[in-house]
């Protein structure tokens, strides 16, 4: 498939060029407070290397997939949300089996397998409906997702599972239902922001099932439906609950700053802005606010109603209020926007399906494509690719 070697091929080169650079523990980024946090580990030492003094969130899982029995005393506060998406890690630690030197190699490996397996299940899923593959190089090529394998983070296995997660979704076919379910399942287990397409899942069963059983106690219309939502977000709880009560830490991030219920407070307060902000308003907020724009279009005409209620959640949880600190880059924030990038894919046919409108389909596209955030970090001056591939 021309779409999956293209992301093939631009992987491929910056893997290797950064690989040459920095070596496979450059995509990790320890962080030399991290390092030095404790001394109770026998892995996680400053002699791994810091690359600067508080690194990324990718030493977080490198660390508990290492030293799952330590980990949490490097990680300070954050320890529960990092334990509460152990999916990443436990994978990471099956696939090097057990070898710290090994570990960073599997955490690299799994996140480019993932993106390729996610761009094919978005390619298959258009395939599916008569539309062209070639739009699942929005989400292979996603400046957000790129950020997240280069700094071996969750986001790329989580949305590869949800992404065949939606591939294999089928509401008539009890084992495709099952597999899907499973699939959300552990894609919830490795980033909670899979939680709105989980759901998503289960009102679609909820929708089919109203649709097909016109008379019947109201339970029988809505059983399916609850043992979806269950069975996919259920374990996420369970497992929570369980780290809750072993390290005694918040497993979910809360508390916003002053000002956060005003919409799209979190981008606002960095103003005047920099060259890195402008950057995230034309190549993020802009774009999603668009998509969001055009979802609001769908829901008024009836079409396309879960696809486009989930891409208004995810516009309104990781854009409308996304909190200051999210700001801070525009790796960051075009990480948070994943999901959002994910959920407008899955209205395209529908947009697409309105003739008229197809010019501004065009154009919403190409604002969240890469060409469009390297077109526009040149014209700011930031440096687009390096930024997103260290």
């Amino acid at each position: 498939m021309p779409v999956v070697v293209c992301v093939a091929v631009f992987y491929a080169v910056f893997v290797s060029v950064r690989l040459e650079q920095y070596g496979v523990l450059g995509f990790v980024h320890f962080g030399s407070t991290f390092l030095s946090a404790a001394h109770t580990s026998d892995v996680i030492r400053p002699s791994l290397g810091a690359q600067n003094t508080f690194g990324y969130d990718g030493q977080y899982y490198f660390a508990l997939a290492a030293d799952p029995a330590h980990a949490h005393d490097y990680m300070q506060r954050s320890a529960g949300i990092v334990y509460s998406r152990v999916f990443y890690p436990a994978v990471s630690r099956a696939a090097s089996l057990g070898s710290a030197t090994a570990l960073p190699y599997a955490m690299l490996a799994i996140n480019l397998l993932a993106v390729l397996a996610g761009t094919v299940a978005v390619a298959l899923w258009f395939v599916k409906r008569g539309f062209s593959p070639w739009p699942a190089l929005l989400y292979g090529l996603f400046p957000g997702l790129i950020v997240s394998v280069f700094r071996d983070l969750t986001e790329p296995l989580a949305f590869a599972l949800a992404a065949l997660a939606v591939l294999a979704f089928d509401g008539a076919r009890g084992r495709r239902l099952v597999l899907s379910a499973l699939l959300f399942a552990l894609a919830v287990l490795t980033r909670e922001t899979i939680v709105p397409f989980a759901l998503a899942g289960a009102a679609a069963v909820a929708l089919d099932d109203r649709r097909r059983m016109q008379t019947g106690a109201w339970w029988q219309r809505w059983r399916r439906a609850g043992a979806f939502a269950a069975a996919t977000c259920g374990p996420l709880l369970l497992w929570r609950l369980v780290i809750k009560l072993w390290l005694n830490q918040p497993t979910q991030e809360v508390g916003h700053e002053r000002g956060w219920v005003l919409p799209l407070h979190g981008i606002w307060s960095w103003w005047p802005f920099d060259s890195e902000h402008w950057l995230i308003v034309l190549t993020v907020t802009l774009p999603v606010l668009a998509a969001a724009a055009g979802a609001l279009v769908l829901v008024r005409r009836r079409q396309c109603l879960v696809p486009a209620g989930l891409l208004l959640v995810n516009v309104l949880l990781y854009a409308v209020w996304l909190p200051r600190a999210v700001y801070i880059d525009e790796a960051a924030a075009s990480r948070a926007a994943v999901g959002v990038v994910f959920a407008a894919l899955l209205c395209l046919p529908a947009w697409w399906s309105a003739s008229r409108g197809r010019v501004l389909v065009a154009a919403g596209a190409f604002a969240l494509s890469i060409g469009w955030y390297l077109i526009a970090a040149g014209l700011l001056g930031v440096r687009g690719i390096h930024d997103i591939t260290t």
